[in-house]
């Protein structure tokens, strides 16, 4: 179980980092549509992730 509690830590940091970057506070970098549409993309997959690393440890 510990090994899947790290994975969904790791996880759940990617979302934070994917949405910082898109958020107002990070004015020092602008992300264009094309870079934004990317991260969105990722984004949903590493939360698609993290629910199925959720869904292990429930079980």
């Amino acid at each position: 179980m510990s090994n899947a509690v790290e994975q969904l830590e790791k996880q759940i940091k990617a979302l934070q980092k994917g949405l910082f970057l898109m958020s107002p506070k990070d004015r020092v970098r602008a992300l264009s549509s094309h870079e934004t549409d990317d991260l969105i993309h990722e984004l949903q997959g590493v939360a698609d992730d993290a629910l199925k690393t959720l869904d292990q440890l429930k079980s």
